[in-house]
């Protein structure tokens, strides 16, 4: 069963929609116009008819499968509010359509008049604008849409400043692209080739003695760019989890986000604001709460991020097992 509703069957049920309400209002008005005796005006009238009401059918399932997504399927911030938005106008259409269908069903002896069939007609704008705003949550975010199969392991949505596509999978042709919400790829300005980066050996570098200073030390390395050192700082079966999913290795990690995750932090700012440490014998847990200001991709950074890191002690250096990161915009409640 999950394999039969994954992603989600609300595309497979507003396309009924779409196809029954938007021949109806035509077949109706066409059957206004055609004389009471004729029995091809009888035969257009009986059409619409149906598809008038096959389609309110699979519009109620659709806002059935669409509650569905709405509640399961991983987004940020951006991608939420335009979900919101969606949402909204698909039970405000269905609802409108309900009613002409009500409309109709009490005629349904008679032939449609030519009001009911023009309102009708203006009334399936409505759902045109709808499926659009649908489409935008596919083509625009890219919400419920599976990773490249390039790709290995889970894949998952960034949300480093709550922005759809801040850093995205890159591709096989170019480690250092990023898949933008506009469905495109593009080279990101500054991230290192992964097919160049020295090995952990050949980058010695003053290892922290503390579990604080490692977490600040790998947050300079992604800045600086280091893929080198950025292994260093993590052990190799290393989770880093942020929007529902995770990756499960150095190796993963490294061909998924991190060349994304370097052009982010050091294009913006990042001011920390509280720090809890918690260190018990070989293992540590260090929670930072930080805020991001800047821009990125052309798009205004004003965030707050929660960052969580999970540490061992081995052969007496820390390293990090295990990254959460989570973010959400700063508003007006929230500014410090």
């Amino acid at each position: 069963m999950e394999n039969l509703i994954e992603p989600n069957l609300h595309p497979l049920f507003v396309h009924f929609v779409i196809a029954f309400l938007m021949t109806s209002p035509i077949l109706l008005l066409a059957a206004s116009a055609a004389s009471a005796e004729s029995r091809r005006g009888q035969s257009i009238q009986a059409a619409g008819d149906w598809m008038l009401f096959l389609g309110v059918v699979f519009a109620l399932l659709a806002v059935a499968a669409g509650l569905q997504a709405y509640y399961s399927v991983a987004h940020d911030a951006p991608s939420h509010a335009a979900m919101t938005t969606h949402r909204n106008m698909a039970l405000a259409t269905v609802a409108i359509i309900a009613v002409f269908a009500l409309w109709r069903w009490s005629a349904r002896s008679s032939r449609p008049s030519s009001m009911f069939s023009i309102l009708f007609l203006i009334a399936i704008f409505a759902l045109g604008a709808t499926a659009w705003k649908g489409g935008q949550l596919v083509y625009h975010y890219g919400l419920g849409v599976s990773s490249l199969p390039a790709v290995t392991g889970d894949g998952h949505d960034h949300d480093h400043g709550a922005i759809a596509g801040a850093d995205t999978a890159p591709n096989d042709e170019n480690e250092n692209s990023e898949n933008h919400d506009d469905g495109h790829d593009h080279v990101v300005a500054g991230a290192p080739d992964s097919s160049t980066a020295a090995s952990v050996d050949a980058m010695p570098i003053d290892y922290p003695e503390t579990p604080e200073g490692v977490v600040d030390a790998f947050a300079g390395a992604l800045r600086a760019g280091d893929e080198a050192a950025v292994r260093n700082f993590l052990v190799p079966n290393v989770v880093i989890a942020e929007g529902g999913g995770a990756e499960r290795s150095v190796d993963e990690y490294a061909g998924h986000h991190m060349p994304a995750d370097m052009a982010f932090t050091a294009a913006v700012d990042w001011s920390q604001k509280n720090r809890d440490s918690i260190v018990e014998s070989e293992m540590a847990t260090i929670i930072t709460e930080s805020q991001i200001h800047g821009s990125f991709n052309e798009k205004t950074i004003h965030s707050r991020m929660m960052e969580t890191m999970v540490l061992v002690n081995s052969d007496g250096k820390w390293r990090i097992t295990h990254i959460h990161w989570s973010s959400a915009p700063i508003t007006g409640d929230h500014e410090h």
